[in-house]
């Protein structure tokens, strides 16, 4: 996506992070891939000056991949935010200028700057609190930790605001679920939707599992319970965050579905009477077809996700665990 294609009427939306990368003539993606190995060069560079050596290089790459992740996933989610107007516009019962006006509201939400950015300066403040940014790493120069601290407090600056965005999207389900849905909604459009939040959850499961390994290579690594509960509760977030939005399109198909069977119902009691009354072929037939349209009505999945998508989830509390436990052997052996 090119900043100079975006919409005229969604130019208010563009987030400081958006700005940002637009400096560079590239597409989104791109730049933020450009902006991450321009770090990643630097870092090299002023390693190989005041270091004299490559130490700690994996630290810097590994730094230089979530800030390249990060910003793209949020480029990814802006994008695919955007695209949540043309499913609404089926599934909700209300007029058309009114659905495009409540998801520029949302949208607006979801990437408001002033909450994006004060939300990620109060999760670097706990972080810095808590010491979760203590690092037991030794430099012979002051440029070379600068430039680590500035890599490492940028990434976790990007994954407050990733954070935000995570919690606004949730909520923005929820508020899709106090609208008014149409009776005749296509189930696919709600499944849309759920598997457009399960690829949400699994780009921040990609980000979580990185930073994983950031802190097996890093000292004081997985040394402390804090830091291990630190990790392994965003675990518990992503969990949280897969299980209640979907549970929320959960309900909203439990909704549009009791009121298609009950729709269905009068048809059914209506076409009954009248081949009862006049038993033709056509009324013979036309029960027939409304009785195969309630029992697929009947057999329609309740729920947006299958089998791939809570293999996903499973994976996302899986292997956290098995970065933690391979981090503590690792440590027990040596």
């Amino acid at each position: 996506m090119y900043c100079s294609i975006l919409d005229p009427k969604r130019q208010s939306n563009k987030t400081h992070l958006v700005k940002l990368i637009s400096l560079i003539p590239l597409p989104y993606y791109l730049g933020w891939l450009l902006f991450s190995f321009t770090f990643l060069l630097i870092s090299s560079l002023i390693l190989l000056l005041f270091e004299k050596t490559y130490r700690y290089m994996d630290a810097f790459l590994i730094i230089s991949i979530i800030i390249a992740l990060e910003g793209m996933i949020i480029s990814w989610t802006h994008n695919k935010i955007e695209s949540l107007e043309d499913i609404l516009i089926s599934i909700v019962d209300l007029p058309k200028a009114d659905i495009i006006e409540t998801c520029r509201k949302q949208e607006a939400d979801i990437f408001n700057d002033r909450g994006m950015i004060l939300f990620a300066i109060i999760f670097i403040l706990f972080v810095h609190i808590a010491g979760i940014d203590y690092h037991a790493v030794s430099f012979e120069s002051s440029m070379s930790l600068f430039i680590f601290k500035l890599g490492y407090y940028l990434a976790v600056y990007l994954e407050g605001t990733g954070l935000y965005i995570l919690i606004m999207t949730a909520l923005t389900v929820h508020k899709i679920g106090t609208l008014p849905l149409c009776i005749d909604a296509l189930y696919s459009d709600f499944h849309v939707i759920g598997t457009l939040y399960s690829k949400f959850t699994i780009c921040a499961a990609s980000v979580y599992v990185v930073w994983g390994f950031f802190h097996i290579i890093v000292p004081p690594q997985f040394s402390s319970l804090q830091m291990i509960f630190w990790f392994l509760s965003f675990a518990l977030l992503l969990f949280a965050y897969f299980i209640l939005p979907q549970y929320s399109i959960h309900m909203m198909m439990i909704s549009t579905k009791k009121e298609k069977i009950e729709l269905f119902s009068s048809q059914l009691r209506a076409a009954m009477d009248g081949s009862f009354k006049v038993p033709t072929d056509e009324n013979v037939s036309h029960l027939k077809d409304i009785f195969l349209v309630q029992d697929k009505l009947n057999q329609m999945c309740e729920w947006p996700f299958g089998t791939y998508e809570l293999l996903y989830v499973t994976l996302i509390i899986i292997i956290p665990l098995i970065i933690v436990l391979l981090e503590i052997a690792l440590g027990i052996i040596s």
